[in-house]
């Protein structure tokens, strides 16, 4: 199995078009076609459903799509981690993180695997700019300085099972200046968040709980002391059946995940490698739900 056959996979994958894979790559169509057309000869099943000049990839290719991406991402990546580590033994990236922490595990933990030389050094603070990349939130039409887009997510509504908002599929923010909630601590981001979409609706609402954190208040709402808002994607399912989420409408909330930096000019090929990462792991993220 030739690797530029799994690469020309790949790009056409990504695209689910042979002319423009082939525009990405160099080559030319009947070139990348006769590759596909090997691969597939050589594991005995077809990865493509064919529509003329369109391609879909069906569940095999899917299957075989999914399998390559973190090999491809550490070939991809080869040669700056050698360089890591012919240069010195290990590098440190000094991450400020102010939102999605509870995904913070995760992300670290699928990164290490591929770029072990790699350290990290965490923090969490609001005050401090000494930092190589922050990862903060951030409402729509509101980007900080030299940050870059990584997730725009809904902002639902999470209800305790024998709450009347139950019965309900979607809710207007008006409805809600009676509930009691449960909100993040006013230092969090996300608080700043929820009280500039109180404000936007005319109210604001009474706390009955704070926590800085998630699983606290999915257990509160879980409890039926309260609703709260809950971003979808970074704080994930609720993972229990005492209480469901619901989506917010006049307005439909969102807020946006950027990752920044103080001089993206000077940011060094390993910072320029986790941030390539977060782009992706927050992209699988979002396309999950």
């Amino acid at each position: 199995m030739e690797l530029f056959h799994l690469r020309y996979f790949m790009t056409v994958a990504k695209y689910e078009n042979f002319s423009k894979a082939a525009e990405e790559l160099y080559i030319s169509q009947p070139s990348i076609s006769k590759a596909v057309l090997s691969l597939e000869k050589e594991l005995d099943v077809p990865l493509f459903q064919r529509r003329g000049k369109r391609v879909q990839l069906n569940e095999a290719g899917m299957a075989l799509k999914r399998k390559l991406e973190p090999i491809m991402s550490i070939l991809d990546n080869l040669s700056k981690d050698l360089k890591v580590v012919a240069g010195h033994s290990r590098s440190t990236i000094v991450f400020n993180v102010l939102a999605a922490s509870s995904l913070l595990p995760d992300i670290l933990l699928r990164f290490k695997n591929i770029h072990p030389f790699i350290d990290f050094q965490i923090i969490q603070s609001a005050r401090t700019t000494k930092c190589d990349l922050c990862l903060r939130s951030a409402l729509p039409g509101s980007p900080p300085e030299n940050g870059r887009l990584i997730l725009s997510e809904e902002i639902l509504l999470a209800v305790p099972m024998q709450s009347h908002l139950a019965l309900k599929d979607s809710v207007r923010l008006e409805e809600l200046r009676d509930e009691n909630f449960i909100m993040l601590g006013k230092r969090a981001s996300m608080r700043e968040i929820a009280d500039h979409i109180f404000e936007s609706a005319g109210f604001t609402p009474h706390a009955s709980f704070e926590s800085d954190n998630p699983s606290t208040i999915r257990g509160l709402v879980a409890a039926g002391l309260g609703v709260s808002l809950w971003p979808e994607a970074t704080w994930g399912k609720l993972a229990t059946d005492k209480a469901k989420l619901i989506h917010l409408s006049d307005p439909v909330c969102h807020r946006n995940i950027y990752i920044t930096s103080d001089d993206r000019d000077q940011l060094s090929d390993q910072t320029r490698l986790f941030i390539d990462f977060l782009t992706d792991y927050f992209r699988t993220l979002l396309a999950a739900y």
